[in-house]
Order: structure tokens, then sequence, then C-alpha cells
């Protein structure tokens, strides 16, 4: 077939020499783009960004005062309830000493009101017991003479009816008669009267009573508000004594005999050597290889050629960056990807009183064991 292409077009492929086929070398050479995916193979998982974290505990004064004793400095092992420090206590002691008083005080005034109850109790209870039956006679007797006037009314009157055939002496007997059961029943209602006035009288002295059982219910209030300031005054005592929360030791003091603390004011800083582990920073890019239960090799900075043992307990679920102080909103428009890291926790399986919180290490996994 005759070549249609222009004659230029024709110099210049002249020029340009056919592609050669690939040799067997560079044939071997060539790679699937899938391969080249990070961590596809990757077999093991190195993080630099890492280091040893624990419980280190912040020991504060709950109260304020003059630190009298102190006899911890720092790297002491302590024990639990150890003795880290003294606030002085004398102004408490006083305090609680004085309330002690005042209770007693309080205790001895109620003793006193409830021997005045007894005493008015027995003496009133007596008296009103004896106006009750004075009232009672004094009513049986009005009774009793109501009814021999009837009989001295009826009598007179029918002396009165039959005057005429009566003697004079028969019927002024009547009259007379009449008369003194009148009086007789006068005397015996002015009798119940008076006994009810005093029976009325001995009932509200009784009422004394109730007036010295509020007084003791106020006092006993009193002793209760008390009792409840002896107790705080107590814990004040008790908070003076600043004593180790663990088995541990101390990694810090900040303040020295003699000087005054504040309450909330740092005395020293505690650590269970027992409750460390490796804080590891891992990349974003490598966190989806990694699972609990995985185990890790921890070489620490400070011991070189030394291998640690460990296994990752928890992975973080949120991004370090979170947690910055100053947040890049990107207000510009511009933008650079950065791999982000994720927080993730490894227990160690050999814990060593060597290992202290803060210590920089470099963390190992081998993705092929899992």
């Amino acid at each position: 077939m005759t070549d249609k292409r222009p004659a230029l077009g024709r110099g210049l492929s002249a020029l340009i020499p056919d592609a050669a086929p690939p040799s067997a070398g560079e044939r071997a050479l060539e790679v699937d783009s899938d391969l080249l995916r990070p961590n596809r193979f990757q077999p093991r998982t190195h993080i630099d960004d890492a280091k040893i974290d624990g419980e280190v505990i912040t020991i504060s004064s709950r109260v304020s005062g003059v630190v009298t004793e102190l006899p911890v400095i720092e790297g002491d092992d302590v024990k639990a309830g150890q003795l880290l420090a003294r606030v002085d206590d004398r102004d408490s002691v006083l305090q609680r000493e004085v309330l002690r008083s005042k209770l007693d005080g309080i205790e001895g005034q109620m003793a006193v009101v409830r021997a005045q109850s007894g005493q008015v109790d027995q003496e009133t209870l007596g008296r009103y017991e004896s106006e009750t039956h004075r009232l009672a006679a004094a009513q049986a007797e009005v009774a009793s003479l109501e009814v021999q006037l009837k009989q001295a009314a009826e009598d007179y009157k029918r002396n009165k009816d039959i005057e005429k055939y009566l003697t004079q002496q028969e019927v002024e007997r009547a009259s007379s008669a009449y008369q003194q059961a009148q009086q007789n029943l006068r005397k015996a209602q002015a009798e119940a009267a008076g006994a009810r006035g005093t029976l009325a009288a001995a009932g509200g002295t009784r009422k004394n009573l109730q007036v010295i059982a509020q007084q003791l219910t106020v006092l006993a209030r009193q002793a209760d508000e008390i009792r409840a300031q002896i107790k705080r005054q107590e814990v004040d005592i008790a908070d003076r004594v600043i004593a180790s929360p663990a088995d541990g030791k101390v990694v810090m003091t900040f303040v020295r005999k003699g000087e005054h603390v504040s309450a909330g004011q740092r005395i020293a800083m505690f650590h269970d050597p027992q409750q460390i582990w490796v804080e590891a920073n891992v990349r974003e890019t490598d966190v989806a290889a990694l699972k609990p239960g995985m185990q890790a090799d921890i070489r620490v900075d400070a011991y070189p050629g030394k291998v640690f043992r460990g296994e990752i307990f928890r992975i973080g679920q949120v991004a370090t960056n979170k947690f910055a102080l100053l947040p890049d909103p990107n207000p510009s428009g511009n933008f650079t990807k950065i791999t982000q890291r994720l927080p993730v926790r490894i227990a160690l399986t050999n814990k060593d009183a060597a290992l202290r919180p803060g210590m920089m290490v470099e963390v190992d996994i081998d993705l092929a064991r899992h």
C-alpha cells in the first residue's frame, strides 16, 4: 500500500526508531500497581513516638497551715498509709476542746432540766389526782344535797297546805329544814366550784412539763449541732496528716518543712511503679493492622539492647490532633495533608522498677505473628 503521509511526517518517522520490546530483566522489574499500596505486605510496624506512662498522683493539702513534718524526699519508697507530711493542727485541737466543753455544759443543762421535769411531774401529779378526787366528792355531795333539798321542799309545801291541822312548832320545823337544805346545797356547790378551780390550776401546773420537754428538745438540737462541729474538727485534724494512698514512690515534693500551705496546694507527687504502661502514638495508616492482644517488643532509650515485652491493651478512638490547645481552622484555604496519629496503650508484660513514666521508647509489632 502506498504511504499517504506527508513527506515531512515520513521524514520525522524515519528519524524516530521504533520502540524495542522490553528485555527479560525489564519485565522482571514491572510491578503491579496494586502491590504499591501502603502496608500491603508490611511485616512489622515500628513506632518511635512512644513513652512510658503511668498513674502519677498529685497529693494536695485539704487544709491550710504550716508544714510541721516532711519526712520524705524525692525518690523515697513509701508504703500505704505512711506519713508524707503533717500540717500544724494545734488550733484545730484547741477548737475541738472548746466544743467538747460546750457540749459537756449543754449535757449538764439537759440533766438538770430532766431532774426538774421529774420533780414537777411527781408534785403536780399528786396534787392533780388529789384535786380530782376532791371535785368528785364535792359533786357527789351536791347531788346528795339536791335530793335532800327536793325532799325538804316537798315537806315544806305539804305542811303549808295542811298548816291549820299542824302545830306551830311542826310548821317552823319544816321551814327550818327546807332553809337548812338550801344552805347546805349552796355550800356544797361552792366547795365543788373551789375544787374545780384548784383542779384547773393543778392541770395548768402539769403543762409546765410540756415547756420543760421543749427546753430539752432545744438543748438536744444544740448538742447535736456541737457534736457535728466536733466531727468537722476531727476531720480537719485528720486532714492535717497527709499519708501515702498506696505502696509506691515519691517522685517530687513541692514544699519544705516550715512553709505555709493553702488548701488545695500541691505537697508531693506519688507514683506506683506497678501501674505503668506504654503510650504510643501510631500513624493512622498503621492503625488498621493493629488489634488488642497483639504482642509488642519495647526498647527503652535509657537501656539500649534490652527488650521488654507487652501487648496492645486499647486503641484510641480519637486522633491526638483533636486535643491540641490551638486547633487549626485553616481559614486561608491552603491545606497540607499530614498523617495523624492515634494513641495506643500497650500493657507491659514484665514490669520493671527501672521503667519510669516519661521515658522514651520504641515499639515494634510483628504483624506476621498475628
